[in-house]
């Protein structure tokens, strides 16, 4: 069997990855179920030279050669709950990815921008980091963190006028007192999610 993706006019794999799945870039975490792949084929014909596909096991070995996602990412025969735990995750990267939702905050005024933000590669170097097995786990557990990075962000804003909204500018001194130990501070598991203490800011 021989198929290829053909990068051509294409500016990045996230680019592919938008085209095959019709994502916003935002959304993005590196999690590919080779379904939608056998469906994009065959619904929009890009990239791939031979029509006969024979499982999901020879698209996901042609995905995870390509560089397309990390090895692991493919969720296809994997229940929802193997993927919706959460486990530790590591201080180095729950600080990356706080850094890269405040830096994104102030640079959209809390607008998620899928041209602007940075949180993909936060992801998949987060991916690189641990062992296979522990890369769904470790993904939803991180995204659980970053929505709540972001909710504090918004509330932070919010206390000091209430009336601002996503994409309003705001002073950014506002968050100079919001750490990640702060936010994390607040925190309890709520079964396979996080919330902060009694309330829920999730965006």
């Amino acid at each position: 069997m021989n198929i290829n993706f053909n990068f051509t006019n294409l500016t990045s794999r996230y680019n592919l990855m938008s085209q095959l799945f019709g994502a916003k870039k935002n959304q993005s975490n590196g999690l590919l179920n080779p379904a939608n792949i056998i469906n994009a084929k065959n619904q929009k014909g890009i990239g791939m030279a031979n029509k006969s596909v024979k499982s999901d096991k020879e698209i996901e070995e042609i995905i995870y050669e390509s560089g397309i996602c990390v090895r692991g990412m493919i969720m296809n025969g994997k229940s929802e709950s193997e993927m919706h735990q959460m486990i530790d995750v590591s201080e180095e990267y729950r600080q990356k990815m706080f850094d890269e939702c405040k830096r994104h905050f102030l640079q959209e005024n809390g607008v998620a921008n899928g041209d602007t933000t940075r949180r993909s590669e936060v992801f998949r170097a987060y991916q690189l980091s641990v062992k296979e097995d522990d890369r769904l786990k470790g993904t939803w557990s991180l995204q659980q963190y970053e929505k709540q990075y972001s909710s504090a962000f918004a509330a932070a804003v919010k206390a000091v006028n209430p009336n601002w909204k996503n994409g309003d500018p705001f002073d950014a001194s506002t968050l100079d007192s919001i750490t990640r130990e702060s936010v994390e501070s607040t925190l309890v598991q709520s079964g396979n999610t996080l919330t902060r203490k009694g309330v829920d800011y999730s965006i």
